[in-house]
């Protein structure tokens, strides 16, 4: 790991972090101060390094920030995310907050997003996500680089004002990868990744009234600090990557869990396929507001693979000659997935071929739904002509029993395991 930039370290004091760590204008999206987020400490095992820094006190000309005696020194330890593509040396005293998870990416794929707040005493910090998010702010009429730190991988760690209509001042204090319009969002090469690696507190949000007390918190210790910090950054590895034990291996195919967004049911989605939310708020019978599920799961080269479902309403289906292949049992007790091939009576589909979810263990044709007191759900593939799936083998319908695609769909349907049972219950805000 290269070693810690000692620009300011061993040259400045710092300012005591209260009311100073921190300087980004436009808050990352997404909260990164979420009360229910996980809290951890940085790597137990990693060796901190207590770098020797001034101790005078350094006067700042903002506004209502004060200032106390820095302590004698900084230690430093090493943070690396869960998944290993990024690496941060951060102060042994500041605390890692980790809200990294599976998510659904831009392009509708399943993938690792971390999402990290490494948290200084003040509630100040620094803020990294590398998911597919971008943000647009309000256009700068000037913008000028105060500090510029080199970082590796082409990009560098900057301060920088902005002054916007009306001259109010804003700050930013980044990972960048271009000082001609500095911005919080960067990429690492030909990656498709967007990354951001920002210093910031709620105590500069609102900007600044003047250029100088603009300049004045870009040049203060606790600014540099901040910049030395994200200087030793370091990206590694495919930035795709899953963290250990993320993730399902089963014959050859990763799968990944999926939840419904009001938390009715979880299953497991092949990390290939995408998937297509399009649940939406309805009202039932009885007048009342509900959250209705609606989620297909897609592959690229072939179409829609399965669709899951729950609402309060049971369909009617017309009962089909049909022919039973393999009955799995499901998470919940007494559901099964079973594969099955329509008979030749059937008008327009004899031969085609799909997985369903039942609670008649496999003696007749599944249903399109199986109910609960207060819900129906459903889990199946559309009737499907064997030929669509040639690309695992299968051509005609003796070829889908046994197939590595009726493995794929059964092992699909045979995780859905269901939460809870009140349509009434809506996502979390912003889910």
């Amino acid at each position: 790991m290269r070693a810690t930039p000692s620009r300011l370290l061993a040259t400045t004091a710092i300012v005591v972090l209260a009311a100073m760590l921190g300087a980004c204008a436009h808050p990352q999206p997404e909260a990164t101060t979420a009360p229910d987020r996980p809290q951890s400490t940085p790597s137990a095992s990693a060796t901190p390094t207590t770098e020797p820094v001034a101790t005078e006190p350094t006067a700042t000309e903002r506004a209502g920030t004060g200032v106390a005696t820095p302590p004698a020194t900084v230690e430093l330890v090493d943070f690396e995310t869960q998944n290993g593509t990024m690496r941060m040396r951060i102060p042994a005293d500041w605390t890692v907050e980790d809200n990294s998870a599976i998510t659904v990416q831009g392009d509708r794929h399943q993938g690792w997003n971390n999402e990290l707040w490494f948290a200084a005493p003040d509630g100040g910090g620094i803020g990294y996500s590398d998911g597919h998010w971008d943000s647009v702010g309000a256009a700068a009429i000037e913008t000028v680089v105060t500090e510029q730190v080199p970082v590796g991988h082409g990009l560098l760690a900057a301060a920088w004002w902005q002054r916007y209509e009306g001259d109010s001042y804003g700050v930013g204090v980044a990972v960048v990868p271009s000082l001609e319009e500095p911005s919080h969002v960067f990429r690492l090469g030909d990656g498709s990744r967007l990354r951001s690696l920002a210093f910031h507190h709620p105590d500069v949000e609102q900007g600044f009234a003047s250029r100088e007390a603009a300049e004045a918190y870009l040049s203060s210790p606790a600014v540099a600090l901040a910049l030395d910090v994200m200087a030793t950054v370091e990206f590694a590895g495919d930035e795709d990557a899953l963290p250990e034990g993320v993730g399902v291996e089963h014959e050859g195919t990763t799968y990944l869990p999926y939840t419904t967004r009001n938390g009715t049911a979880s299953f497991l989605v092949p990390r290939e396929w995408t998937i297509n939310d399009t649940s939406r708020l309805g009202t039932n019978r009885a007048g009342q507001q509900v959250w209705e599920n609606s989620v297909t799961l897609e592959w690229l080269h072939v179409g829609p693979m399965l669709h899951y479902g729950d609402s309060e309403f049971t369909n009617i289906i017309e009962e089909w000659e049909w022919t039973r292949g393999e009955v799995r049992p499901t998470a919940t007790d007494g559901w099964q997935a079973v594969s099955w091939t329509l008979g030749d009576s059937v008008p327009n589909h004899a031969g085609e071929v799909g997985v369903s979810l039942t609670d008649l263990g496999g003696t007749v044709r599944p249903a399109d739904n199986v109910c609960s007191e207060r819900m129906c759900r459903s889990f199946a593939s559309l009737p499907t002509p064997p030929h669509w799936y040639r690309e695992a083998g299968v051509d005609g319908p003796e070829d889908f029993f046994g197939s590595a695609m009726e493995e794929r769909l059964l092992t699909v349907v045979a995780s859905l395991e269901t939460h809870h049972d009140d349509p009434t219950r809506m996502p979390p805000l912003g889910g």
